[in-house]
């Protein structure tokens, strides 16, 4: 007679690791997403390889990131509202759909040798305005998809696929660019849609958040009046700007980091990507298989202030092997940071304005890094990339620490304002702090 198997802490605490994955509608769009992730890294490093061929110029690499970026920034507030007004698995169809047929039309001008700079400044912006819609859209996607407990292990099992597809993806972008042609690698992008778009139009929502009904510009306000009011949601929002506005240094000028500052050649740039990328998937890893929210709520800004710290060591290493070093550690404080403020904003958003709060995360993450890398390349001409790495060290450490020492002094917003706890009094509050309309 055979004993029973006995469920070792080993092997609980690894299924509650991915216990998210139970679900069969989000388990279905967890796996969709695998090839969509990897093509999305696969583009980005196609288009910037088309634009520098066809211009050769660092400016107007600036000026791609620009318009790929840029209509994150300044949509964010009203992509928010939208996707709190109308069904989002109807939302992301289209948008899917319409990234499909931008992309398509990339490849195919691309692999026809039809493709110019004009081309590229047109349909960039385009791809960029969809995806102002589409990334914070997935994001609110998830809570309809997993129970309540369940919500911060999503969100880190998805932070955890997009930075292991990093470690690939660009690999796979390089090589299918430098042999096939920049087109064939649009063509892969393309091809990485079909999965989404079927699972997303086959699913059940298991739990539909209720859609708002209110005059459009009112509705926008209340978003942006919740993230003013909410003073814990603010702090997150205001580091998660800093951080990805002060480490564009790192992940938009590796060339020259590698280059002018360490003297090696373009490999030292891909070690350092990839080292990164390392941390980030421990940072991952780590949140996955702890993901309580009390001790998640240290994240932000300790995170942060290591983050600070590291910029500060790479602006004054001359050492390959000492930057590197500070590489790893690097990827897990930029990692850990963006994805403990993106569970506890979901947290802390009531229901029904959860898309608004995404919007304005994604204008901060995304939106500040076409803005960030034009002042760090003005700034790098006048006084040198590596002051460039120690002046934006300090701002987010200084940031950091600003950020604690105004929790001490205004602990209101804490985990008790969760939308489980008490969402009325926190709708309430920001409706309270909208201004009268003329």
């Amino acid at each position: 007679m055979s004993s029973p198997s006995v469920q070792t802490p080993a092997i609980d605490r690894w299924q509650r690791a991915f216990r998210a994955l139970r679900q069969p509608a989000y388990k279905r769009y967890f796996y969709a997403q695998i090839p969509m992730v990897v093509g999305n890294w696969i583009h980005s490093i196609a288009l910037g390889w088309l634009m520098w061929r066809l211009s050769a110029s660092p400016f107007m690499l600036g000026v791609l990131a620009l318009c790929d970026l840029g209509p994150t920034f300044l949509l964010g507030p009203l992509t928010g509202t939208v996707i709190d007004r109308v069904d989002r698995r109807k939302l992301l169809l289209i948008l899917l759909g319409l990234n499909f047929c931008f992309v398509s039309l990339l490849a195919i001008l691309s692999i026809t040798d039809s493709v110019t700079i004009l081309v590229m400044l047109l349909l960039t912006p385009a791809i960029g305005i969809v995806q102002a819609f589409e990334s914070p859209a997935r994001h609110t996607l998830v809570a309809e998809l997993v129970p309540q407990e369940d919500l911060r292990n999503a969100l880190a099992l998805n932070s955890l696929l997009f930075n292991s597809a990093r470690l690939v993806g660009p690999a796979i972008g390089g090589v299918v660019a430098a042999w096939a042609g920049e087109g064939w690698a649009f063509a892969l992008k393309a091809v990485a849609f079909i999965a989404p778009i079927y699972v997303i139009a086959t699913m059940k929502l298991p739990r539909p958040e209720p859609t708002s009904r209110g005059r459009f510009f009112e509705d926008m306000r209340k978003g942006l009046a919740f993230v003013r009011s909410h003073a814990e949601a603010a702090r997150i929002l205001i580091l998660v700007g800093i951080c990805s506005f002060t480490s564009v240094p790192y992940f938009s000028f590796l060339p020259v980091l590698a280059g002018d500052m360490l003297g090696a050649d373009a490999s030292l740039a891909g070690l350092l990507m990839s080292v990164s990328g390392i941390g980030a998937v421990a940072a991952g890893l780590t949140l996955t298989f702890n993901d309580r929210l009390e001790s998640m709520r240290f994240w932000p800004v300790w995170s942060s202030f290591a983050l600070g710290l590291l910029l500060i060591g790479m602006g004054l290493s001359r050492s390959v092997w000492l930057t590197c070093l500070f590489a790893l550690p690097m990827g897990f404080a930029i990692l850990s940071q963006n994805l403990a403020s993106n569970t506890m904003l979901q947290h802390f958003a009531p229901p029904g304005m959860r898309g608004r709060v995404m919007a304005i995360y994604s204008m901060m993450m995304l939106g500040t890094v076409p803005i960030g890398s034009l002042v760090a390349g003005g700034l790098a001409s006048l006084i040198g990339m590596p002051a460039v790495f120690v002046i934006g060290g300090l701002l987010c450490t200084a940031t950091a620490l600003g950020a604690a020492w105004h929790r001490l002094r205004h602990p209101d917003g804490l985990l008790d304002d969760g939308p489980t706890s008490n969402p009325e009094r926190i709708s309430a509050q920001a409706a309270r702090s909208i201004p009268p309309a003329p």
